[in-house]
């Protein structure tokens, strides 16, 4: 009878193994990203994704000022809206994805450079208003199975975001 319930426990723990690794897989997928423009100009979003390891607020973006000069700033300048427009990364080796959202329009996407321990960042810019950046956000989960929200409007932009799958003590 002990070999019996030996082999039970064993294919059974074998089973939930291969379901572990099954759903770990599926679950590791980049986050989900939904954006509603309920502004009344087109606004562009573009997600970047960097290794959790990396100092995100010292990233480096080319900017355009008021005054129409090109410069440098850092993530940490980016952080409140309005002093710049025509933001794009200036560094190496950060991957970005950008999606144009039309007034009234709703978007699902993936954020398709996304590995498990990246740090997700939003630059949202109005391109009704010349390209103005309007909101910066910066999602630091790292865990598996998120969903990334933005609502943008014509006075801002804010979001909410999911951060685990209710999953997570099953996976490896």
């Amino acid at each position: 009878m002990a070999p019996r319930t030996t082999t039970a426990l064993l294919v059974g723990l074998l089973a939930l193994s291969g379901l572990s690794v099954a759903a770990g897989g599926v679950i590791d997928a980049p986050p989900e990203l939904t954006i509603e423009n309920q502004a009344d100009t087109p606004h562009r979003v573009t997600a970047y994704t960097v290794a959790e390891t990396e100092s995100v607020m010292e990233l480096n973006f080319a900017v355009t000022t008021d005054d129409g000069d090109r410069r440098l700033a850092t993530l940490e300048q980016l952080y409140w809206p309005g002093e710049f427009r025509n933001v794009t990364i200036a560094d190496d080796g950060v991957p970005g994805q950008r999606h144009t959202v039309e007034p009234g329009e709703n978007v699902t996407t993936t954020v398709e450079a996304w590995t498990p321990g990246n740090v997700t960042i939003y630059v949202v810019e109005d391109l009704g208003d010349d390209q103005r950046h309007v909101h910066t956000g910066i999602r630091s989960c790292t865990e598996r199975q998120q969903e990334h929200e933005l609502t943008l409007k014509s006075d801002g932009a804010g979001g909410s975001y999911t951060c685990a799958s209710s999953l997570d003590w099953l996976l490896p």
